[in-house]
């Protein structure tokens, strides 16, 4: 007897192009089931073969679409990742604000059980597999990143803050709001609930705030 995959998966089709919903039917079974391959097996247990037999496809169809494992593992993780965030943006006077929404979805999105499983499983698998690490730093694998430079770079254009480098501002900040958080949560240390998560993000913000802020007088 069949027995249906954990992705849910569209059937094959017998031939000719497939029309646009069986194109991103499949795609999504393909996300849906690498997600739970790698988040059981890690990344260098994960096997191709796998996810796409819980797809229902063939490995051939899983690389054409996604190049190799390791773009395919990013492209999981950026599925988890736009869903928590909402664009943000700034006026002269409320960056504080929006400095602190962007610093509450990226807090959040990190502490979700999975993302926190991916993380380890890139630090952990990194020397192995350094093209996976490279790919998982760019600034567009994660949403919090684009919005934080965009911040900046508009409220150092509006002299609202002293800050000749935001790209390195933006990288300085996003490890301020994660690294303490996502440390703890990866060694499974209950430090951070949602208390102590509202309390750390404006934290760092003012802190960094205080920084760069231009000195008057």
């Amino acid at each position: 007897m069949p027995t249906s995959s954990p992705a849910s998966s569209p059937s094959r089709r017998r031939g000719g192009r497939p029309g646009r919903a069986d194109t991103e039917q499949l795609g999504a079974a393909i996300l849906a089931a690498a997600e739970q391959v790698f988040l059981a097996e890690g990344f260098g247990g994960a096997r191709m073969e796998s996810i796409a037999a819980a797809a229902g496809t063939t490995k051939q169809t899983v690389y054409a679409r996604f190049g190799s494992k390791e773009a395919l593992f990013i492209e999981v993780s950026n599925g988890l990742l736009k869903e928590r965030f909402t664009p943000v943006s700034s006026e002269q006077g409320n960056l504080r604000d929006a400095l602190v929404e962007v610093a509450d979805q990226m807090l959040a999105a990190m502490l979700d059980p999975r993302l926190v499983r991916m993380h380890c499983i890139i630090t952990a698998e990194a020397e192995r597999f350094p093209e996976l690490a490279r790919l998982s730093d760019r600034d567009e694998s994660f949403p919090g990143r684009t919005i934080l430079l965009t911040l900046l770079t508009d409220a150092a254009a509006r002299g609202e803050i002293d800050c000749p480098d935001p790209h390195r501002a933006m990288l300085m900040l996003q490890h301020m709001v994660l690294a303490a958080p996502l440390r703890a949560a990866s060694l499974g240390l209950d430090t951070f609930n949602a208390s102590a998560c509202h309390d750390w993000t404006r934290y760092a913000v003012d802190l960094f705030l205080n920084g760069v802020r231009p000195r008057r007088g």
